[in-house]
């Protein structure tokens, strides 16, 4: 079931730049405040600079969601676990799908991995067609229903995915672990404190990595498939709100570390959605990795105003 809502949610995902980190000290958010800073002023950013900080949440080191989808499951009304976030059974929903009785949804991706001492490195495909995309899934789909799992194309290299072991199965989700180093299905457990669930994932894992390296697909590929990642898994909250609207235009600049390419698509975003958002009275929700900020139209008296005029770049204090 869901409601309907006067008030609209934005969720601007990679509108955050990134934090200072104490453990690579290549990250830094000068070159982020520098492009933004090096923009001409307009008016949609100083709508912005004007709006009131709502409110700010900061996620533990260890979220295994992104600020993006933690934002998102609240704005829908979400009362779930941050490792458990139902983002499959809601496009499932969508798109109008149904599995049976006692089965769960869940996100298979294709991806990339590269393993180092233990641990492994994700990233998404680069390059991929739908085409093959289709033909990835039809090699992979004799092996997942030996195991009761239904495979149905939701995108390019993404799959949606139902079954009794996807009920409730605690997973990180795929923009979190392209973004640090990831164990195949979460954190490192010993294989006697593995559910039977994951047990079993971590067997059809095996089993994928050995056909896809040698599928005929990746001998012409730079970057093999090589594995495939679970996440989106959690069962559907009976209401969610409607009016939430996920936004992420921002993404492939943000995570090429591009500032100036970001800083432009920062601004057009700005102009064509933020400001215009901000203006009619909706929410905006700007969004990093592990922080976000809820800014919502200012009431400030008519002196705060010409203060903001006066200092033009204070907006920028916001995303910082």
């Amino acid at each position: 079931m869901t409601t309907r809502d006067s008030i609209h949610v934005h969720v601007v995902a990679y509108a955050l730049w990134p934090s200072s980190s104490a453990h690579d000290p290549a990250i830094t958010p000068h070159p982020w405040a520098q492009a933004l800073q090096a923009l001409p002023m307009q008016p949609s950013l100083e709508t912005l600079g004007d709006a009131s900080l709502s409110s700010a949440n900061t996620l533990p080191a260890n979220s295994p969601c992104c600020a993006h989808e933690s934002a998102l499951a609240q704005a829908m009304g979400w009362s779930v676990q941050p490792d458990q976030l139902p983002m499959a059974a809601w496009h499932a929903a969508r798109m109008g799908l149904s599995g049976e009785a006692g089965h769960g949804w869940a996100f298979i991706d294709l991806v990339h991995c590269e393993f180092n001492l233990g641990r492994i490195r994700i990233s998404p495909p680069c390059l991929l067609n739908p085409d093959d995309s289709l033909t990835f899934m039809q090699a992979m789909q004799a092996f997942f229903e030996e195991d009761g799992i239904h495979l149905y194309p939701f995108a390019t290299g993404r799959f949606l995915a139902h079954a009794p072991v996807f009920q409730s199965l605690p997973c990180v989700s795929l923009e979190r672990a392209c973004l640090q180093d990831m164990h195949a299905l979460h954190d490192i457990e010993q294989l006697s404190e593995q559910t039977p669930a994951q047990r079993l994932l971590r067997r059809l894992q095996n089993e994928m990595q050995m056909l896809l390296y040698t599928h005929a697909l990746n001998a012409k590929r730079p970057q093999p498939i090589n594995s495939f990642w679970v996440s989106g898994c959690g069962p559907l909250p009976s209401q969610s709100h409607s009016g939430v609207h996920l936004h992420t235009q921002l993404r492939d600049t943000y995570l090429q570390h591009d500032p100036t390419a970001w800083a432009s698509a920062f601004a057009e975003l700005a102009l064509n959605l933020m400001a215009p958002a901000l203006q009619r009275g909706d929410s905006v929700i700007l969004c990093g990795v592990d922080r976000s900020l809820t800014l919502k139209a200012s009431a400030a008296p008519w002196w705060q105003h010409v203060w903001r005029k006066i200092r033009p770049r204070s907006w920028v204090k916001q995303l910082s």
